[in-house]
């Protein structure tokens, strides 16, 4: 007798993106899915594009050779809506003192330090890590050199129709290949601008169409590669500059991790160039995890995106008019607005929250520790209760911050 389903495809696809929603890392081949698809013919047409939803990779031989596979598969293929290239780079290290102190250094900023060896097997460790570090850099560098790496993403891209969203991640994960690696291992440094600028020409030359385009930050370890920085804008070359706008132009939400290092590179005003070709752009994430204090008019300039509505900042100092001006632009699109740990300059929270009360009809807000300085640059923090805040500016509450309030 032939299998009669109870539930209509419709609720069975949700069924299935529940199972596959599972945040396991590195994104694998589900084995719930895998068994669902061999059930029955409506499981498999249901089933397969939550097979695996995400791949990640990186600049080594194993990870894009995995990739490749993937991507020549006749149902894996199509079932990748995601690609995650993972942007740390390892570096050269000729010597084990060397090593050595790389790993303090990378010890120092987060919670794994380094302790020295203790025993024979310890120092055996310790240089089977070395040794293994180094193996990395020299197949990464063969990559790269040969033009293995951008072929390799070029060609499985273009075998992947059903790519909606690139992440750039420096979220390095051992499981990334198969090695196994000790506690001395040391883990590679992002390369935000190398990778950046990769991703832009693999996007531009296989004519992907994306939708989705972000740029993570790595919360894990404090150091000093927090994101793009203004270096990638200042060489950038006018070949890089038309790549980078033909990965922009039909974005949808981007979300783009940054440090103000190099600020004569953000002020070429190329990050606003690339940032105004994307003008079906619904939702922008722009922020930092040091305070990004750079003109807005260089990231943004004039341009307005007729359907953004949510706009999300994190980690910056705007000119309160600068902001403003922004929020005005698209008052008629804009519905959700987070600002996080936002620095007012040459205002007030107070004059931003009346232009925003009187020219946006905003649906949800959310503004977590403010800050403003006054005229002598003291910062002041601002204090906004939620709850005060949504009744001013969705509804007709008063003002969460009166006169009488410093």
């Amino acid at each position: 007798m032939e299998f009669q389903p109870r539930l209509s495809p419709e609720l069975w696809t949700i069924v299935f993106q529940m199972l596959s929603g599972r945040s396991d890392w590195p994104p694998r081949i589900d084995s719930d899915i895998g068994n669902l698809r061999l059930t029955c013919r409506l499981f498999e047409n249901l089933a397969t594009p939550f097979l695996l939803p995400r791949i990640s990779c990186g600049p080594l031989s194993s990870s894009l050779t995995r990739l490749t596979a993937v991507s020549c598969h006749p149902v894996l293929s199509r079932s990748v809506k995601e690609v995650v290239f993972i942007c740390n780079q390892y570096q050269f290290i000729k010597t084990l003192p060397e090593y050595k102190e790389a790993l303090c250094r990378a010890g120092s900023l987060s919670s794994r330090k380094f302790e020295e060896p203790e025993s024979e097997e310890e120092n055996l460790d310790l240089e089977t890590a070395f040794s293994q570090y180094g193996q990395h850099f020299d197949d990464q560098t063969a990559m790269e050199n040969s033009g293995e790496v951008i072929a390799r993403l070029c060609s499985a891209l273009m075998r992947m129709p059903n790519v909606k969203k690139i992440t750039v991640s420096p979220n390095f994960v051992c499981f990334l290949d198969c090695y196994d690696y000790s506690r001395y291992f040391l883990e590679p440094e992002p390369a935000y601008n190398e990778a950046f600028l990769l991703m832009a020409r693999v996007l531009s030359l296989t004519g992907a169409k994306i939708r989705e385009l972000s740029v993570e930050s790595d919360d894990t370890v404090c150091g000093d590669y927090y994101g793009v920085d203004g270096a990638v804008f200042r060489g950038m070359s006018p070949m890089d500059l038309s790549h980078c706008c033909n990965a922009f132009r039909g974005l949808r939400e981007a979300t783009i991790t940054a440090d103000e290092y190099d600020i004569d590179g953000w002020m070429t005003g190329n990050m606003a160039k690339i940032l105004s070709v994307a003008t079906n752009l619904e939702s922008l994430w722009f922020g930092s995890r040091s305070q990004f204090r750079i003109s807005l008019k260089y990231i943004f300039s004039t341009t307005t995106w007729n359907r953004l509505t949510s706009l999300n900042f994190s980690w910056i100092t705007f000119d309160q008019g600068e902001l403003l001006d922004l929020l005005r632009r698209h008052s008629g699109t804009l519905k959700k607005i987070d600002l996080l740990c936002v620095t007012l300059t040459n205002g007030s929270w107070r004059i931003l929250l009346e232009g925003m009360k009187s020219s946006l009809s905003l649906e949800a807000i959310s503004i977590d520790d403010p800050c403003e300085e006054d005229d002598e640059g003291v910062m002041i923090d601002k204090y906004v209760r939620q709850a005060a805040l949504e009744d001013y500016l969705l509804g007709d509450g008063p003002h969460p911050l009166p006169n009488n309030v410093p």
